[in-house]
């Protein structure tokens, strides 16, 4: 059976992203499971909040009132809502265990960029997407659940920009979404920019011929990239922004994408990050 993962640390923000993940499962007909890897700083978070309220200090306790709490939000016939508890570092555990579990989205909350370090060496979500073998959507705190009509689906210059289309097109058909396909250029790149319009209308085609969604295209001018881009999704109030994380083999280069950190920390709505892989070390990420 498919199946949601939701990492929780006992914080606010990971409990808006597990509404997210349930509300999802439940068009996905998934199973939802709940991963939280021990650490002090989470502990201390859970007490912080429930003072009056803790009756234990076992983790698994807290957590399996969470899956009470919650199971009136999950309707899925047959299917289960469990938690794993881990050990470790916390981004490694998480994608090990999707690799594990055969996740199919994993649904994380996000506090977006709060210094230097967040904005251009990558924030804790950008950390984990760097490493995670599945798409991972990122929800900050205060975005309330509220369905998934418009997603906007950024196209650049380079192949591996195209290999987010599936994933986006299975999430906007769960939800009837309306597809908005983005033309993005990059600076000094003329040559390669030239294949932008080619690759959206391919991008357009291919959703037309395999689906019954709706979809729109345009292509963003030449600027700032992830400026554009957040505010174009901004302009539409779109309910997702997804974009690409290249793999490589080399971990600093995973560590520092500005474009992807940007988009990251800065859209106001989730962001779904699909994993791609390009023989070009140095591709671009969209």
């Amino acid at each position: 059976m498919k199946r949601i993962q939701v990492p929780i640390d006992f914080s606010e923000t990971s409990f808006n992203a597990l509404k997210h993940g349930i509300e999802i499962a439940n068009r996905l007909d998934g199973d939802v499971r709940i991963v939280h890897v021990k650490t002090k700083k989470s502990t201390q978070l859970y007490l912080q909040k429930n003072t009056k309220e803790v009756i234990s200090e076992n983790v698994e306790d807290w957590l399996q009132d969470i899956v009470t709490e919650n199971k009136k939000l999950y309707r899925v016939p047959g299917g289960k809502i469990d938690f794993k508890i881990l050990e470790g570092n916390v981004f490694k555990e998480v994608t090990n265990q999707a690799k594990y579990d055969d996740t199919t989205l994993i649904v994380m909350g996000t506090h977006g960029a709060s210094g230097f370090e967040d904005k251009y060496i990558g924030s804790n979500a950008f950390r984990l997407v760097s490493a995670s073998p599945v798409p991972v959507l990122a929800v900050r705190p205060e975005r309330v659940w509220r369905g998934i009509n418009k997603i906007v689906l950024p196209i650049g210059n380079r192949k591996a920009s195209r290999q987010k289309v599936p994933a986006v097109v299975g999430l906007a058909n769960l939800f009837d979404a309306k597809i908005y396909v983005i033309g993005v250029k990059e600076k000094g790149y003329n040559l390669l920019n030239s294949r932008v319009g080619a690759f959206v209308r391919q991008t357009v085609k291919f959703i037309e011929k395999n689906t019954k969604l709706k979809v729109e295209s345009s292509i963003l001018k030449e600027g700032d990239r992830a400026v554009s881009l957040l505010a174009y999704a901004k302009s539409i109030d779109a309910d997702i922004l997804a974009t690409g994380i290249h793999h490589s083999g080399n971990p600093f280069e995973n560590m520092i994408k500005p474009f992807a950190n940007q988009i990251m920390n800065e859209s106001d709505c989730p962001v779904l990050a699909v994993p791609t892989k390009e023989m070009l070390s140095l591709s671009t990420n969209y």
